[in-house]
Order: structure tokens, then C-alpha cells, then sequence
């Protein structure tokens, strides 16, 4: 999930610097008193954390099944005897 994530953070700060918004150093919802355009950075941090989430539904495994996690699980089964 550390892809998707990077990308998201990426798009948002990218739209944050096509804008020439700017902020104290400090970013997410801390920097909303700080930002210069505060409609450009919410917008910004808007569609950054759209695209991160819908890229981590895309690249997601899906949950296994409940018949799979018992047949994992019997197949791991042994004794360790001394």
C-alpha cells in the first residue's frame, strides 16, 4: 500500500505546486490555517486522497475465501516431538 500512497501524496502536491500554493512546512488538515490559497489546498488534498485510495482498490488482494484460509491452514499442520 506504500505505492498507491506515494502516488496519491505525489498528484496532490503536484497540483499544490502547479498552483503555487504554499504552507508553513507542514501539510494535511495542520496546514489548513497555514495555506496561501485554501481553496487550492483542500482541492489538492482532495484528489490526492482520492486517487491513493482508489489506486490501493485496484492493486488490493482480495480476501481469501473461507474454505482456502482452513485448507492454508491444515496444510502448515505439524508435530515437533522431542
Amino acid at each position: 500500500m506504500i505505492g498507491p500512497n506515494m502516488i496519491g501524496a505525489g498528484i496532490g502536491g503536484a497540483i499544490m505546486m502547479a498552483f503555487g500554493v504554499s504552507t508553513a512546512g507542514v501539510s494535511g488538515v495542520f496546514g489548513l490555517p497555514m495555506a496561501s490559497n485554501l481553496f487550492i489546498f483542500i482541492l489538492a488534498i482532495t484528489i490526492g486522497v482520492a486517487c491513493s485510495v482508489g489506486l490501493q482498490v485496484l492493486v488490493r488482494k482480495p480476501k481469501p475465501e473461507k474454505d482456502e484460509v482452513t485448507q492454508n491452514e491444515d496444510d502448515l499442520d505439524f508435530d515437533i516431538t522431542i
